[in-house]
C-alpha cells in the first residue's frame, strides 16, 4: 500500500454540495457521464449532478489540458491579436490513473504558456474508481496530481488550491494525514528495461506483433500521456491565418516523414518501437519515467489486441539467459 499525506477532513454532511456550489460559482463542471450508448465521456454536469464514483472515460482528462485542436495565435493586418484566456473548469471524479497522467503532462508542457494558462485555471477533484479488466493502476508510478481527492469519509486536499477550497467550505482540516492506494489498485506492470529494449531491435517479436497492427491511432488517441501534435496554418486570401496545434499519431504513416521525402519510421515494426520506447522509457529530460499510468484504455480500443505490457514480458523473457 503506497501512502500519501496531505491535509484533510472529515466528510461531513453537506461538505460536498458547499463543494459543487463553491466551484459553480466561478467554474463549468465536468464528469465522467455513462451514455446510452455504454460508452463513458466527461462531458459538463448539470445542476443536480455529482459523481458519486470516478468512471473511466473513453477518452482521458487529457482532451480538457491539451484539447484535440486549438488556436495558438492569430495574425491579421500585420498584428497579432492574442487568444481568449481559456475559461475556468473543474473535472469532478478523476480516477488515480488520469491524476497521475496529469503530473506527467504537467512535467511535459512545463515550457509551454498556452498549456499552464489552461491548466492554471483547472480544478481536479480525484475520486476512487472501479478498476474495469484492463485496469492496472500503480500507485508508485508518479507523484500525485490533482486539487482534492473525495474518499469514503475524508476529503484531502492535495494543493494550495485544494486547501484554500476546503478553508472556504468550513471544512474542519486536521493535521496532515495518509491518503492510501488499495493493492488491488497499486498492481505491478511488466516494464521493458532500457537495455533489454535496445538488445531487442533484431527480435521477430517486433515484426510478430506490428504485421497485425492497422496503424488506425486509435491507442494513441485514448492514452492520457500521448502529446504528440501537428502544427496547422489556416491562411485565408485576407492575409490572415490561425496557427492551431492538433493531435497527431506516431502511428500514422506521415508521423516521421520529413521535408525531401524522408521517413523515419517508414514501417509499421518501427512505428510500435517507437511506441513502446515513448511509453516505457521516455524522452529528453523525462527519460527512464514511465509515462504508462496503467489505465488499460489502449488495449480495449485496440482493434487487434496489440499490447505493450504483452510485448514486454515476452521481450523480457526472450532476454532471459
Amino acid at each position: 500500500m503506497t501512502d500519501y499525506t496531505f491535509p484533510s477532513a472529515p466528510l461531513q454532511k453537506g461538505v460536498l454540495s458547499d463543494l459543487a456550489t463553491t466551484l459553480r460559482e466561478t467554474r463549468l463542471l465536468w464528469g465522467p457521464q455513462a451514455g446510452t450508448d455504454g460508452v463513458c465521456r466527461i462531458l459538463p454536469l448539470s445542476e443536480d449532478q455529482w459523481p458519486t464514483l470516478a468512471l473511466t472515460t473513453l477518452l482521458p482528462l487529457k482532451k480538457l489540458l491539451l484539447p484535440p485542436r486549438e488556436e495558438l495565435w492569430n495574425y491579421n493586418a500585420g498584428d497579432f491579436s492574442p487568444l481568449p484566456t481559456a475559461e475556468p473548469f473543474a473535472v469532478l471524479g478523476v480516477p488515480l490513473c488520469d491524476l497521475q497522467a496529469a503530473w506527467y503532462l504537467d512535467q511535459v508542457f512545463a515550457d509551454d504558456e498556452v498549456y499552464k494558462a489552461r491548466r492554471a485555471r483547472s480544478f481536479l477533484v480525484g475520486m476512487p474508481c472501479e478498476p474495469g479488466k484492463n485496469c492496472h493502476c500503480d500507485g508508485n508510478l508518479m507523484p500525485l496530481a490533482g486539487d482534492l481527492f473525495i474518499g469514503q469519509e475524508r476529503v484531502w486536499a492535495l494543493s494550495p488550491a485544494g486547501h484554500a477550497m476546503l478553508q472556504a467550505c468550513a471544512c474542519n482540516l486536521s493535521e496532515n494525514l495518509p491518503l492510501s492506494w488499495p493493492e488491488e489498485i497499486a498492481a505491478r506492470r511488466h516494464a521493458v528495461t532500457e537495455k533489454v529494449f535496445h538488445a531487442s531491435a533484431e527480435s521477430t517479436i517486433w515484426s510478430e506483433e506490428a504485421q497485425h497492427c492497422l496503424s488506425c491511432g486509435a491507442c494513441s488517441a485514448v492514452c492520457p500521456t500521448c502529446y504528440c501534435f501537428d502544427m496547422l496554418d489556416d491562411a485565408v486570401l485576407d492575409g490572415s491565418v490561425t496557427r492551431s496545434r492538433a493531435w497527431d499519431n506516431c502511428f500514422f504513416a506521415e508521423h516521421g516523414k520529413i521535408a525531401g521525402g524522408h521517413d523515419f519510421r517508414s514501417g509499421r515494426i518501427s512505428r510500435l518501437r517507437f511506441r513502446m520506447e515513448h511509453k516505457q522509457l521516455g524522452f529528453g529530460p523525462l527519460r527512464g519515467q514511465n509515462s504508462c499510468v496503467g489505465c488499460g484504455r489502449c488495449r480495449e480500443a485496440c482493434p487487434v489486441d496489440i499490447d505493450l505490457d504483452r510485448i514486454a514480458e515476452r521481450l523480457s523473457e526472450e532476454a532471459r539467459p
